[in-house]
């Protein structure tokens, strides 16, 4: 049917805030539209209002137009022809998320407002709290593209955003990889250092002021560590090296003043029960800068593997010599 371009918005589970638009395929639909004139690419709904067309997809082109009014190269009341269905609010984010998928280079924070809405409605339409919602639910809800791997990553994200461990826009702009990278190691530092922290407590009662306490402590260290990896992968940086930027980003959180066992680090110590001998050559120097930070069983434990490497290191000259 017949809609004119000042009765279309875009799809209410769309925040244009977190879907950016981008800048070269409008500009591209815009020449395409001034060259051609507008051909059929949209899809939408009628509003609750009666008076406006809501997008299922298009909205690059829908974006496309507008500007076209605005520039004053198409008119205010121009209309084009729109295919309109009943779509309920489940179609309407399936759709969505169809259409994001197909867009190049996706970013986290496109994949992250997908889940999130998904998440949402799914809740609400099934009575489930969103804690309760697992990635097969929301993989299985939005469809071909949206993997369980792919959804699980987006709702650890969620949980990092929602308890202060994350920002939205530490990660703005990053790639699905680098954001993964970033994630990965944030959540990994916060895991590790809460579960240390309260060990350290023994068997005293842990109150739920000292879990506060810890969470706080913990989230601050986590946050930096993203902000420095962040950065650093802006900067050029390279992926491979974000362990070795957390633990420097950890090292910088510790008080000038701070005893010898405060300044014992749980992921350092975590970094010596993962390595082996096999490994060991890449990851030894980078240890080495950090010995003071190692609680004397990760020392000996380091010790016990220093040997171990120096025996398969003789083993392989004498099989040289054979």
């Amino acid at each position: 049917m017949k809609v004119s371009v000042s009765e279309l918005q875009p799809n209410p589970f769309r925040d244009l805030a977190h879907y950016p638009f981008h800048r070269g395929k409008i500009e591209a639909l815009k020449a395409s539209i001034r060259a051609t004139g507008f051909w059929d690419n949209v899809l939408a709904r009628k509003s609750d209002d009666g008076k406006h067309y809501q997008v299922a997809y298009g909205h690059h082109r829908l974006e496309a137009l507008k500007e076209l009014v605005r520039e004053k190269i198409l008119d205010e009341g121009y209309e084009v022809d729109v295919p309109v269905r009943k779509l309920d609010d489940g179609a309407m984010i399936r759709i969505m998320a169809g259409e994001n998928m197909e867009e190049y280079r996706v970013s986290a924070e496109v994949i992250d407002e997908t889940v999130r809405v998904a998440r949402e409605f799914l809740s609400k339409e099934t009575k489930t709290p969103m804690t309760e919602l697992t990635p097969t639910d929301i993989s299985q809800f939005l469809g071909s593209g949206w993997n369980e791997d792919k959804v699980g990553l987006s709702l650890q994200r969620l949980g990092l955003f929602d308890r202060g461990t994350l920002k939205r826009e530490q990660l703005k702009g990053l790639t699905q990889s680098a954001s993964r990278t970033v994630q990965r190691e944030v959540a990994k530092v916060e895991r590790v250092l809460s579960d240390t922290e309260l060990s350290r407590m023994g068997d005293e009662e842990v109150t739920e002021q000292d879990r506060k306490r810890v969470r706080a402590q913990v989230q601050k260290v986590a946050s930096h560590v993203a902000e420095v990896l962040a950065k650093h992968i802006r900067n050029g940086g390279s992926s491979a090296e974000s362990r070795q930027k957390s633990l420097d980003a950890q090292v910088e959180m510790i008080p000038e003043n701070a005893t010898s066992e405060q300044k014992q680090l749980s992921t350092i110590d975590t970094a010596v029960h993962a390595i082996s001998a096999r490994d060991f050559q890449r990851k030894v120097e980078m240890l080495q800068q950090y010995r003071e930070y190692m609680s004397p069983d990760a020392k000996d434990e380091l010790e016990a593997k220093i040997k171990e490497l120096a025996g398969w290191c003789r083993q392989m000259l004498e099989n040289m010599k054979e």
